[in-house]
């Protein structure tokens, strides 16, 4: 089974930080601008091995943005959500005003939380969405150049999405108001059994460690929850918790709900066999586009 982990930790007083940087997001200075008011070159994707990927500061995200991993995008929400008993996030918030969700995809999490802020490298997000909803084509690795600080900072599923997680942490510690959270959730990238079944000998197992290789040159580590912990204690985050939950993959789960959740699971992931593979092992491990599906078809 492959374990989720969620994790949430509150600023101390950073009143007085001086984040005057230049502005590298395409939308500008304001935050009020929608994805219409977009310059052709951020929707000008990129077309490799059969599916599109961002063109915006083209290369830094590994991961296809097409149709077909929009959908896989919203299953992992999903996933989340039920695994942690339908609730959007696990941080002891009320009423926040301001709020970032820093890689927000489709925008699902934020469109349902309201009062958002949402950054990504793709502008695949809905056109129509709430008024208190906006979203920014940005890159949450560049100097951060908002002109105020948040109550809550959501960040979800970054692995082999991100250069430098202790760097992206320290700019939501600069980004947050006295008293506000950031939390983190994230699932281990190697599944595992309670039994010891899944072997070194295992296709699937072969396919991180492909994975992890290939996410390490590209320096964009793929297993990043087993070290967020010690991140966000160096970013100087305080009362910092942690939740860890085990996922089932697949519907062996006697209980309807597990067994719901691992359905799901196995959808995800056999959707993002070729997600994460094919830039991974084409670009940064040179392989033949026929030598990684001859491997995702033996997982």
């Amino acid at each position: 089974m492959s374990s989720s982990e969620l994790t949430a930790a509150p600023a101390a007083d950073t009143t007085g930080v001086d984040m005057n940087h230049d502005n590298d997001s395409a939308l500008g200075n304001t935050d009020t601008e929608s994805t219409m008011t977009l310059p052709s070159y951020v929707l000008n994707y990129q077309c490799e091995n059969g599916r599109t990927y961002h063109a915006f500061h083209e290369g830094k995200y590994l991961l296809p943005n097409d149709d077909r991993e929009q959908d896989r995008l919203d299953m992992v929400h999903h996933i989340y959500s039920k695994v942690a008993g339908g609730k959007l996030f696990l941080a002891p918030i009320q009423n926040p005003q301001k709020v970032l969700d820093i890689g927000t995809g489709t925008g699902i999490w934020a469109i349902e939380f309201a009062d958002v802020i949402g950054t990504d490298l793709s502008a695949i997000q809905p056109t129509w969405v709430p008024p208190n909803v906006k979203f920014m084509v940005d890159d949450a690795e560049a100097d951060w150049t908002f002109k105020y600080k948040f109550d809550f900072i959501h960040v979800r599923n970054l692995g082999a999405g991100i250069s430098d997680m202790g760097k992206l942490l320290k700019w939501c510690y600069r980004h947050l108001k006295p008293g506000g959270w950031v939390e983190l959730q994230d699932g281990e990238a190697r599944p595992s059994t309670d039994d010891c079944s899944l072997t070194p000998n295992h296709a699937l197992w072969k396919w991180v460690d492909h994975l992890e290789e290939a996410s390490m040159k590209a320096m964009k580590k793929l297993s990043i929850a087993e070290t967020q912990m010690d991140l966000i204690k160096d970013a100087g985050f305080i009362n910092i918790q942690e939740e860890v939950y085990k996922t089932p993959l697949g519907t062996w789960p006697k209980g309807k709900e597990l067994k719901a959740i691992g359905q799901f699971t196995k959808e995800v992931l056999l959707e993002g066999l070729e997600s994460y593979s094919l830039a991974l092992f084409t670009r940064v491990l040179k392989w033949e586009l026929a030598q990684v599906h001859l491997l995702l078809r033996d997982v």
